[in-house]
């Protein structure tokens, strides 16, 4: 990997140290250029290129899938994670006395849908970690869906999602992920880990834009969700806006109810074409290379770094010595020298991405050893 051109790529590097992947990702050149062309598109001529506007849609569909290992058709486009996560609990069809298996580790998006389906009757079931053994012992005959994030918020956490994609097959149990911290950043294979569902918006480490998510529903569970939403995209109109019945289009297009994002479609299709280009496994080799170093030389400044070890994604979770200054303070003045993170659960959270390099975490620790 040319570090060099692949930083050119991301002018942010021309002024901040940034390390706040896990919040959001800041805009390539590409993907900066591609929404610009769309907007400026709308801007001049109005929506006479609609036709390529939905041709867009299209191509992004089948980015999206080559990214994860799925089918074009497998693949909506919504404007969020918790859309997507939501489509999911509340679609599902639930019988009183069934359950959910959930984690302690995840961001309210894959938590808090699965806790209000004690109103159907439904009980979620929390495991400690998104592991096969703390998960296993928590599934019995009525566990429906397990859910668990690729990559914890908050410390980097991994899930291995192809044991306990095994696992959930095994047990006849459908796996859900959110997987916005890990897609962009590290390999991931719907088909081999056995995933039902799948949900990531691209504003974090696909940096794209916000407000275009990636939504894969496998195909052999499609019929297992209801949709809840239901506009003039994604029902049979047979040439028509007038009198259209309730006939649902084939394909995860069912879930788009109305008009998208065509803007952020735009710059989410270059963005993840920018990482297809670069390849997948190369990107995700040189976050946990720049991540591994920037815990490493935490270590030798005395700062606790709560991830797990070895390190195994871009997100780096420690906790500065002693008591003051307050985490909010030692925020405030990283940002104020130009290095962006972000002050999460307990700790400093820095989330490197493949561009940063060794000379930027050299500089963070300089200035936290100062």
């Amino acid at each position: 990997m040319d570090k060099s051109k692949v930083r050119d790529l991301f002018p942010v590097t021309r002024n901040l140290i940034y390390f706040n992947h896990a919040a959001v990702g800041p805009l390539s050149t590409r993907a900066c250029e591609a929404i610009e062309r769309h907007a400026r598109d709308q801007r001049d001529l109005g929506a006479l290129h609609w036709k390529e506007w939905y041709a867009e849609d299209a191509r992004l569909r089948a980015s999206g899938a080559r990214l994860i290992g799925a089918q074009p058709a497998e693949i909506a486009i919504l404007k969020n994670t918790s859309e997507g996560i939501s489509f999911v609990a509340e679609g599902y069809g639930w019988q009183n006395g069934d359950n959910v298996i959930t984690t302690r580790l995840e961001f309210p998006p894959n938590y808090s849908p699965w806790k209000r389906l004690a109103r159907r009757g439904v009980e979620c079931r929390v495991a400690d970690l998104p592991t096969v053994e703390k998960i296993e012992p928590l599934i019995d005959d009525r566990t429906r869906i397990v859910s668990v994030s690729f990559v914890a918020f908050h410390n980097g956490f991994v899930a291995d999602l192809d044991a306990i994609g095994e696992l959930c097959a095994h047990r006849n149990v459908l796996l859900c992920v959110d997987a916005i911290q890990g897609m962009g950043a590290l390999p991931i294979d719907v088909r081999k880990s056995k995933i039902a569902f799948l949900a990531a918006d691209g504003h974090k480490w696909m940096c794209g834009p916000e407000g275009a998510t990636i939504f894969y529903v496998a195909d052999e569970h499609r019929d297992r969700l209801e949709v809840l939403e239901t506009g003039w995209t994604n029902v049979q109109r047979k040439g028509t806006f007038l009198e259209v019945g309730g006939d649902l289009v084939p394909g995860a297009r069912r879930f788009e109810a109305g008009s998208l994002n065509t803007n952020g479609i735009y710059g989410l299709r270059a963005a993840i074409d920018l990482l297809l280009e670069i390849g997948i496994e190369n990107i995700a080799a040189e976050v946990v290379r720049i991540a591994a170093r920037l815990a490493d030389r935490l270590d030798e400044i005395g700062w606790r770094v709560a991830s797990p070890r070895p390190i195994a994604s871009g997100i780096v979770g420690a906790i500065p010595p002693g008591v003051e200054p307050s985490l909010l303070r030692w925020h405030r003045t990283l940002e104020e020298k130009g290095i962006v993170c972000a002050p999460r659960e307990g700790m400093l959270r820095f989330s490197p991405h493949f561009y940063n390099d060794d000379a930027e975490v050299d500089r963070l620790i300089e200035l936290l050893r100062s």
